[in-house]
């Protein structure tokens, strides 16, 4: 490639000498400074990458010896030879080039495309002179500059800028330049035709007006500190597209000069509406309970977290409400999981109709809800809240009909009750706790004594467990007998247990065991194995010990191998299906495991073994289970007997059962006797059997063989005959 300087040089000793077919090489002036050493110039032209070429009146091509070489073209050639070399593109302008040539008033010039025979191809910058002085006739001094490297490098850069045009233009995102103090100072016609905005209104800050009023703060103090520290930006907002916000992400970075100072900011602007779109449906999905649409445990338990952050600065008070519907499980038992689902929607909805909007309602899971308070006055706002929900309407109707579902409500307060949100949500669990223990639709703040109350139930399960574990359950019997014969007719088993100083407990220190599965079940199958050997040992000595019926705690019947079980080892052991009956309550029939415990009795019933209803009259579905149900025998609880012989309506209520048991062909059987008054009332009603200390106390299995055979004849069922517990 020639340097610019050197074309210069060319054409000034161009300008001093001429080159012409007719007359050979002219001689150079003395004004030259080179005098006639034509081959130094030659070779000078040659270096610069210049050669020469003369065109004659009748259109032949003469060449110098470094055209020649250069091109590959010989030192004459007429029009036709050297045209075919051309570009096809460029042809018409080297026709034209030398028509005009006799007519050229000052010197004209072209660039072309030649091909050389031995296919090299080169571009050619073509200066035209007309000559009159050294020629005869017109002729045309062609002065040929090798451009190949020049139009390679422009190729080069032009190739390079569509591409970064192409680049930008076809990228999503859309670029701008701002000036050192973050003022836009250009835009693409993208980002405008994307804004709708002109390019006047865009430049400067003009950008705010088409974002978001809810987003501008933060994007500018993201620019603020950008400018601040020099760093780069990367911010969210939303900008009006077509007259729609669409979510957007603008990134700058900083241009420095060469002492470090920022002289330009160049960043983009790009779409990312739909991505947003999509990552807060994930982000909602992940907060959110699906069926209700109210918050999650997880988006509950952060918001409370924040929340208290709060409270300790702004120095105000923090609210948990937790909520559990009453015998929810009774609704999905009963009328199916589609029911109790459209009760939980129907809930959440009303809890929403009730509460602000500043109030973050939630469901934890099952039927069991929470509400936050983050901002209360006192103590009695909290209270004002959670009886409003109380009274709201209770009755909900669903396709099978209304439905009555209470709930019941434990509450905490920050900081009266914790200070971190793991605490607070323990004691309004307690409370919740004490309010369902309690009775049922009611609300209770949490207090210090429900606390012992849950650690007093957690040390009765670990004493359960450890007594089991140990083989210190015991089963003690109390006899049951006919109030017509004064016969005994078998044994209730009752669960004893002995502690680590000998001492021996009924089964009230460890009620809270009855209540957990896992040691619920354990205790049942340590009392079942007991029964069955002493069964077993009174069958071998010939004893007429009648029957023994043991106690099934609900955790048992939710296990749905209870029946196959007892079946299983009452045959292992030889007894006979009759020889123990089940006495069950309806809190079998209540929650999980349900279809479980109707499963067992009816297994049991085919069986051959008895069923008998406990505490019948307490609780508020016994009729319908009495008819659903292979029921033999109905125990009256012990709070019916107690004051039978007194002017209170226990007698009629007990009269009654025994009526209901007689026209059912149910058998009754009365719990709870201590004096021999009670006795004859109850004989005076009908009823058949009885149990109770008057009869006998519960007695270790070591003594049973023994009692049965001092027990007295009968004499005519007379009451004196019954046996007192003193004789007993």
């Amino acid at each position: 490639m020639m340097q610019k300087g050197g074309v210069e040089a060319a054409k000034n000793v161009f300008a001093q000498s001429t080159f012409c077919p007719e007359r050979g090489h002219c001689p150079m002036t003395a004004h030259s400074g080179i005098g006639h050493n034509h081959g130094l110039v030659d070779d000078a032209l040659a270096a610069a990458g210049v050669g020469l070429c003369n065109v004659d009146s009748t259109g032949r091509f003469s060449f110098d010896d470094a055209s020649a070489a250069k091109f590959g073209l010989p030192h004459t050639a007429d029009f036709a030879e050297v045209i075919a070399h051309v570009g096809r593109e460029h042809r018409r302008d080297i026709v034209e080039l030398v028509r005009a040539i006799r007519g050229l008033p000052q010197q004209r010039s072209t660039e072309f495309r030649v091909e050389t025979p031995g296919g090299a191809v080169h571009w050619v910058r073509a200066i035209v002179r007309r000559m009159t002085e050294h020629c005869e006739g017109d002729c045309g001094i062609v002065t040929l500059i090798d451009v190949t490297a020049d139009r390679n490098a422009i190729d080069a850069l032009r190739q390079s800028e569509e591409h970064l045009r192409y680049t930008v233009e076809y990228n999503p995102q859309l670029p701008w330049i701002a000036d050192p103090m973050g003022r836009i100072i250009d835009v693409t016609d993208r980002w405008l035709a994307a804004t709708g905005m002109t390019r006047e209104t865009a430049l400067g800050e003009g950008w705010g007006s088409v974002t978001h009023p809810g987003d501008l703060a933060h994007v500018n103090e993201q620019i603020v500190l950008a400018l601040t520290t020099g760093n780069p930006f990367d911010v969210r907002m939303r900008l009006c597209v077509d007259g729609h916000y669409r979510w957007m992400r603008a990134q700058g970075y900083p241009r420095r000069d060469d002492r470090g100072e920022i002289i330009r900011w160049y960043g983009y602007t790009e779409d990312i509406h739909e991505q947003v779109l999509v990552e807060n449906q994930i982000r909602w999905n992940a907060e959110h309970d699906p069926l209700t649409g109210l918050a999650n445990r997880l988006l509950f338990n952060t918001s409370l977290e924040k929340a208290l952050a709060a409270a300790v600065q702004c120095l105000h008070r923090v609210g948990v409400l937790l909520i559990d519907l009453d015998h929810f499980k009774e609704v999905n038992d009963l009328l199916g999981h589609h029911a109790g689902d459209a009760l939980l929607q129907h809930y959440a909805d009303e809890l929403r109709s009730i509460l602000p909007q500043d109030v973050l309602v939630a469901r934890l899971g099952g039927d069991e809800f929470a509400i936050l308070f983050t901002h209360l006055e006192n103590r009695e706002e909290l209270v004002r809240w959670g009886e409003e929900i109380l009274n709201r309407r209770q009755d909900f109707s669903l396709d099978s009909g209304p439905v009555d579902c209470r709930a019941s409500i434990g509450a905490a307060l920050f900081p009266d009750h914790g200070q971190q949100s793991s605490e607070l949500l323990r004691h309004a669990d307690i409370a919740l706790y004490a309010a369902k223990d309690g009775g049922r639709g009611k609300m209770l703040i949490f207090e210090s004594r429900m606390q012992d109350e849950v650690r007093e139930r957690a040390a009765m399960v670990a004493r359960a467990r450890t007594a089991a574990k140990s083989g210190d359950i015991l089963a003690f019997y109390q006899p049951k007998v006919s109030l017509v014969t004064g016969e005994l007719t078998g044994f209730e088993a009752l669960l004893r247990w002995r502690d680590s100083m000998g001492n021996i407990h009924a089964p009230a220190s460890i009620m809270a065991a009855f209540e957990e599965a896992e040691v619920a079940d354990l205790l049942g199958q340590t009392m079942l194995a007991h029964v069955i050997a002493d069964i077993a040992k009174w069958k071998r000595m010939g004893l007429a010990y009648g029957h023994v019926a043991i106690n099934a705690a609900p955790a048992e019947f939710r296990q749905n191998n209870f029946a196959p079980r007892l079946i299983a080892s009452m045959r292992e052991a030889g007894l006979h299906p009759r020889d123990i009956e089940v006495e069950i309550t309806e809190g079998v029939f209540l929650g999980r495991g349900a279809d479980h415990a109707k499963d067992a009795i009816y297994r049991l019933s085919e069986n051959g073994t008895s069923i008998v209803l406990d505490d019948f009259g307490t609780g508020f579905a016994s009729l319908s289970h009495l008819r659903a149900l292979p029921v033999d025998m109905l125990k009256i609880d012990r709070s019916f007997v107690s004051h039978i012989d007194e002017a209170n309506g226990d007698a009629a209520i007990v009269s009654a059962i025994v009526n209901l048991g007689r026209n059912l062909g149910i058998k009754v059987i009365a719990e709870g006797i201590e004096t021999l008054a009670q006795a004859d009332v109850l004989r005076s009603f009908g009823c058949e059997y009885a149990q109770g200390y008057y009869f006998g106390v519960p007695t270790p299995a070591a003594q049973i063989p023994d009692l049965i055979r001092r027990w007295p004849s009968s004499h005519g069922g007379e009451s004196r005959t019954l046996p007192s517990a003193r004789s007993a």
